[in-house]
């Protein structure tokens, strides 16, 4: 995050300091050329080599002091340090929960302007807490959200939250707390005088506390839950927190980019239809094909626990990835709601959904970007080792593939409030490979952007979209994006009150 902001926000210094900031990394750097000739020179060169880095390391480091007293912001982007909790910049209705994940036992600071409140211990070994966060997703993983449960819920809740609670004061609309729970009211009233910022540890970072049960109903319909009473978001880091807070204001020319519905496969009729010359006009409905799933993204599995990690095995099958039309409707419904025609340059759609019209784009240039399609976070394909975004397969040009990967995404140049990534896998039943998820929120914030959405299984198609036109109305009618996702999270809840539906979408970095 540090480097990207060099690039983009330059900081003056005075020319004797800058100068004398230039030579002591350079002497630095000659050095570190040095130590194989000083090592066969003998003992006394090799000393005297050590000598002269120690004392150069110090002249930096007392410039390095004298640099974050007077010149405070250059030091944050050139030298970042962490934050001691009471120079955290958190406002008076903010608590940052922050959990350290040990192999015995885990462990919660409490985090309020001023300082660390409450240092929790979670009395539970590092292998018990994966298995009950495991076995709470996987009906989200699975699809099979009947199986949802509401008592592995409040064991969460009361495991990860409940003691944390007590030190948040609720508003005086909202129900008394007794014991960690709500005595009365089921979700009225106004309970969000707090906003709670999680920073997550190892598998946490797949859990959606929103989805923690406060307090049991009858059902999941009738339960309490934390994202009725608090306003979420995530943080990988504290210092991330205080670095993106004190970044300046960048002002962008357009208003949205969208992303959607790729095409995978040069056999898919609607390809044919644009090689054809049978183009669609942006407001007339797409060609509709039966049975697209024919015309999937397939290839071989990194590990077996995936598929087919060579053609000739006989159990299992490829990675695939569906074809999302429903997805073309989704960025076509956000367009709408931000007065933005859907074509390109601001809106790939089918052929034009690819890597090679990505790089056309200039996203620099945009203030909310969408990409509504496949993510791969563990790195499953072969022949691509790492986190990707999946793009279309056709129409790519030179030497793009049609991935966008997580080190492509390091070297962007986003001004963007948020970045939203809408149709995200990150598990397959019982396995839970999820760290891409933060890992694509460091990546996009890294390259500028202030605030990432992630999805944390594969949503559901219809509700999804109903949630980002529901999402995107509220930013355009000027809430804030943690406010926009709490309302758009209630209208979906409301309607689809399972949290599969409303508990998918997090919101990683500035609300």
């Amino acid at each position: 995050m540090a480097e990207s902001a060099k690039k983009s926000q330059r900081v003056e210094l005075p020319e004797e300091i800058r100068e004398k900031e230039q030579s002591i990394l350079n002497q630095l750097s000659a050095i570190e050329n040095q130590w194989d000739d000083a090592y066969k020179r003998g003992e006394d060169v090799l000393r005297r080599l050590k000598e002269r880095k120690d004392g150069l390391n110090a002249e930096l480091n007392n410039l390095i002091t004298e640099l974050r007293q007077k010149y405070p912001r250059y030091a944050a982007l050139n030298y970042p340090k962490p934050i001691p909790p009471e120079e955290l910049p958190l406002k008076d209705n903010e608590v940052l929960l922050e959990y350290a994940i040990g192999d015995d036992a885990g462990y919660l600071f409490v985090v309020r302007k001023g300082g660390v409140r409450r240092l929790i211990k979670i009395p539970v070994t590092k292998e018990t807490l994966e298995e009950k966060v495991k076995a709470f997703i996987e009906p989200m993983n699975t699809k099979q959200i009947e199986r949802f449960s509401v008592k592995e819920a409040k064991g969460l809740y009361e495991l990860l939250l409940a003691e944390a609670m007590k030190e948040i004061t609720p508003s005086p609309q909202s129900p008394p707390i007794k014991g960690g729970e709500v005595a009365s009211s089921h979700g009225k009233g106004n309970f969000l005088d707090k906003k709670i910022i999680i920073v997550p540890d190892g598998i946490l970072g797949l859990l959606p506390f929103e989805s923690l049960v406060i307090k049991e109903g009858k059902d999941y319909k009738d339960s309490l839950y934390v994202g009725d009473r608090y306003q979420i978001s995530y943080y990988q880091s504290a210092t991330v927190l205080a670095l993106q807070r004190n970044l300046k204001e960048r002002k962008t020319e357009r208003p949205l980019f969208a992303l959607g519905n790729p095409i995978y496969t040069k056999e898919d009729p609607r390809y044919i239809a644009w090689k054809e010359s049978v183009r669609q006009a942006h407001d007339e409905k797409p060609l509709k094909v039966a049975n697209l799933d024919k015309y999937s993204f397939r290839d071989l599995a990194i590990e077996a626990k995936w598929g087919k990690t060579t053609e000739d095995d006989t159990i299992g099958k490829k990675i695939e990835f569906r074809p999302l039309p429903e997805t073309e409707i989704e960025v076509k419904e956000i367009a709408k709601k931000m007065d933005v025609l859907p074509e390109p340059p601001d809106v790939l759609l089918s052929v034009a959904a690819n890597e090679t019209e990505l790089k056309k784009t200039g996203l620099e240039r945009y203030k909310y970007i969408h990409f509504a399609t496949h993510a791969s976070l563990p790195g499953m394909i072969q022949g691509i080792n790492e986190p990707f975004i999946l793009l279309g397969q056709v129409e790519n040009e030179n030497k793009d593939d049609g991935f966008l990967t997580l080190s492509e995404v390091l070297d962007l140049r986003l001004n963007a409030d948020m970045v939203v990534l809408s149709a995200c896998v990150t598990g397959v039943g019982k396995e839970v490979e999820g760290e891409g998820v933060a890992n694509f929120a460091r990546a996009f914030q890294h390259a500028g952007a202030k605030s990432i959405v992630v999805s944390l299984w594969a949503v559901a198609s219809d509700p999804a979209v109903e949630y980002m036109e529901k999402f995107y109305g509220y930013l355009k009618a000027g809430k804030d994006r943690g406010e926009a996702m709490r309302l758009a999270r209630n209208e979906i809840k409301a309607k689809y009150p399972n949290p599969f539906y409303w508990a998918v979408f997090i919101l990683h970095g500035e609300g």
